[in-house]
């Protein structure tokens, strides 16, 4: 019987998996396609907690749903991506009122940490990349899904979809490889902030772990970006802070939790210090109306 690549269909969902080369082929390949696939998801609908050895990201079609990664809570509607590294513990849900329809890709490779993290820190959420044209995406994910059998062909045609997908998402997001690059231990550092803020981070442990001084950390760090990491990290809470409380209807409590503040009155006390008002007041005065994009 001929290999396939375990192409599965039913009326909600379509998915490719390439199976042309093994898992540790893929591995050692500079970048290699896993999977490529379509669900249009039922109310409620959810997957995880998981963790995978390959990297993820899903196009979001239509309709609305969350995601839960590294402490994270982000809604999110047509026209996102979001953004799954291998290694990391992810959650995500469909709507109940508007549930979400979505395609993806999964890839790995020597390479594929470092374009998925060059793709993640060129965005401020880190985790997602708004404002896509997703429908153009969901094309090309077709295209690999439409593939049959597990021939040479077939191996080079799909992963040639890949390579289009994502210098499609690179010339979206504008990347400029001179914005980015771990040129020196203050870059990895910085990189390691842009990735783990919500995490409780202590600037000894993170000295230790890059093997320098936490006097010298913070004073090259200020040196090359204008700012402490402390204030660098708090910044970039309270940057996230403002967006989800103008575009979702989390609580201020679940947000204070997901940027990693000990309690709901140490994260108002921060923010209204920074904004003069209150988390609450500033969603009243900021609110984004929530709207339904359908393609």
């Amino acid at each position: 019987m001929e290999k396939t690549n375990f192409l599965y269909y039913n009326k909600t969902m379509k998915e490719y998996k390439e199976t042309h080369h093994s898992l540790m082929y893929k591995s050692n390949s500079d970048l290699s396609l896993y999977s490529a696939g379509y669900e249009e998801c039922a109310s409620g609908y959810s997957y995880g907690p998981k963790i995978r050895s390959y990297h993820l990201i899903h196009f979001v079609l239509y309709g609305k749903g969350e995601l839960h990664i590294n402490e994270h809570i982000f809604q999110l509607s047509a026209g996102d991506a979001f953004l799954i590294p291998a290694g990391k513990v992810s959650y995500y849900e469909a709507s109940k009122a508007d549930p979400w329809c979505y395609a993806w890709i999964s890839f790995l490779g020597i390479n594929s940490q470092m374009y998925l993290y060059q793709l993640m820190t060129s965005s401020d959420d880190v985790y997602i990349i708004h404002g896509l044209d997703t429908v153009k995406y969901k094309e090309r994910i077709f295209d690999i899904i439409a593939l049959q059998g597990a021939s040479t062909s077939s191996y080079f045609q799909a992963n040639g979809v890949l390579f289009q997908i994502m210098a499609m998402l690179f010339d979206d997001i504008g990347f400029q490889e001179s914005n980015w690059g771990k040129n020196s231990v203050i870059d990895e550092i910085k990189y390691y902030l842009d990735i783990n803020y919500a995490e409780k981070i202590k600037l000894q442990d993170m000295a230790k772990s890059f093997g320098i001084h936490p006097n010298y950390l913070t004073r090259i760090f200020h040196e090359t970006y204008g700012i402490s990491p402390k204030q660098y990290i708090m910044d970039l809470k309270l940057k996230k802070a403002r967006r989800l409380l103008t575009t979702t209807e989390l609580s201020v409590s679940v947000i204070a939790s997901s940027l990693g503040f000990d309690d709901q009155l140490a994260f108002s006390k921060v923010f209204k210090k920074e904004y003069s008002v209150s988390p609450t007041e500033y969603r009243k005065q900021s609110r984004i109306p929530s709207v339904s994009v359908h393609k």
